[in-house]
């Protein structure tokens, strides 16, 4: 098996893959060349995910660390669904919207990390094989598409990718995955959502914010909120040819509560909120007042920065949506 970091002839399979690489130049397209396969046999979603979860768990069991369990949260799936209508690989849904803003909706309360990896034609190409316009196109054999798609995140993704992608599946804080695979003879979309869920959740009436739950690991350091422009088709057009995404601008920092007489000082650039309830532990229970960060419409997302030794990772990835319009 070939594979080439330069475009190559029609009717090969073109596998793309990118992650969540912040402040990352674009990345080439990797395609995997495949022998030609005549009748590959149709396989059920839920065996794909099975059998994709399985391959992760190996890498990461390979290199010692606890499996992920299957999530049921279907941002991946709407992801892939959209990844296949459009035949263009991009972390922002057509909607406009990025990997965290699609988690909320669809009911996430943990933080996520998005991989997202294509084989297939491109859209002009694809039609022309759907249509038997070109002949002995090269079709899909989902279950060993996977497999290459797998080891190319894993195994060859430092001069794509700066191992961004093996990074996100080899990371020890993540806890759960949810998959999302849409597939037909000339094209696969595949997406991995990483979540790290340590039991936090996430509740808004009225502004006012509650964050709570027994925390299963490290101590609730501050919950940072990051800013962007209400998800639009525009916004998708803008973004769809990047291979990265950010969590947008920083907003605001929501700290722990001072004992009186004592106070922050103001920062640059940013609000600093001091959170009214900040029960610390294991037993989380943090309330703020949301309404001081927010100045303008827009999505703002609430990411609960826990500490665990020496590192930080994020335990949630919550977004609000606000539209003063509609209310």
């Amino acid at each position: 098996m070939a594979i080439a970091l330069v475009a190559v002839a029609l009717f090969m399979l073109a596998p793309t893959l990118i992650s969540i690489i912040a402040h990352h130049d674009t990345n080439p397209t990797i395609r995997i060349l495949q022998p030609p396969i005549q009748d590959p046999k149709t396989v059920p979603r839920e065996e794909l995910v099975q059998h994709a979860l399985d391959q992760i768990n190996k890498d990461r069991a390979d290199f010692g660390l606890q499996p992920v369990q299957l999530s049921t949260n279907q941002a991946a799936q709407a992801h892939a669904e959209d990844v296949f209508k459009t035949k263009r690989i991009s972390h922002w849904m057509t909607n406009g919207e990025k990997p965290y803003m699609t988690y909320t909706r669809y009911g996430g309360e943990a933080s996520v990390q998005q991989n997202v990896a294509i084989a297939g034609f491109s859209a002009d190409q694809y039609e022309d094989c759907r249509t038997n316009i070109l002949h002995d196109c090269e079709k899909i054999e989902p279950l060993s598409t996977i497999n290459e798609l797998e080891y190319e995140m894993m195994y060859k993704d430092k001069e794509c990718c700066n191992d961004g992608h093996k990074d996100n599946m080899l990371d020890p804080h993540h806890t759960h995955v949810s998959i999302g695979i849409v597939y037909d003879q000339y094209y696969l979309a595949f997406v991995e959502n990483f979540e790290n869920n340590y039991g936090l959740k996430v509740s808004i009436n009225n502004g006012q914010v509650r964050i709570s739950g027994q925390l299963l690991k490290g101590d609730l350091e501050q919950i940072s909120i990051y800013y962007d422009d209400m998800p639009t088709p525009a916004i998708y057009e803008q973004n769809k040819q990047l291979l990265s995404y950010s969590a947008g601008e920083l907003a605001a920092t929501v700290v722990k509560p001072l004992p009186p007489g004592y106070y922050y000082e103001k920062p640059q650039g940013y609000t600093l909120i001091e959170a009214n309830r900040w029960g610390q532990g294991e037993s989380v229970n943090v309330m703020f007042d949301l309404a001081s960060a927010v100045d303008k419409d827009g999505v703002y997302t609430l990411f609960a920065m826990v500490k665990d030794g020496e590192g930080t990772f994020d335990a949630t990835s919550y977004s609000v949506f606000v539209d003063s319009e509609s209310s």
